[in-house]
C-alpha cells in the first residue's frame, strides 16, 4: 500500500487482484484430495493451512476449534454481485 498522499491508496493492479480472488471459486474436491481440507458436516477442517490458496483464505467466514484442538472453518460463497463486478471490471480494463 502506498503512503504518499498523491498516490492512490490501491493500485489498479491490486484492485484487479482482489476482485479476481473474490470471484475465484474454491475447488473443494481438489483441496480435499490434496489433504488440505477435510469435510466435517457443513464445516471444513484445515489440515494444511499453508497450502490453502490465498483466495480461499480470504473467503473464511467462520472459525471454531473442537475439543480435540482442530480448527474448523466455513467459507463465504461467491455472490453473483462479486462475479458480475469482476467480469465488468476485467472487460473494461481490456478495452
Amino acid at each position: 500500500m502506498n503512503t504518499k498522499t498523491s498516490d492512490p491508496i490501491m493500485t489498479t493492479k491490486e484492485l484487479e487482484q482482489l476482485l479476481k480472488e473474490a470471484a475465484t471459486p474454491i475447488d473443494f474436491q481438489e483441496l480435499i484430495q490434496a489433504g488440505v481440507l477435510e469435510k466435517r458436516g457443513s464445516w471444513y477442517a484445515i489440515l494444511k493451512f499453508d497450502e490453502l490458496p490465498p483466495h480461499a483464505k480470504r473467503k473464511i467466514k467462520s472459525i471454531k476449534q473442537t475439543k480435540k484442538k482442530e480448527v474448523l472453518v466455513k467459507f463465504q460463497p461467491i455472490s453473483k454481485r462479486t462475479e458480475k463486478l469482476y467480469k465488468s471490471y476485467s472487460t473494461s480494463q481490456t478495452e
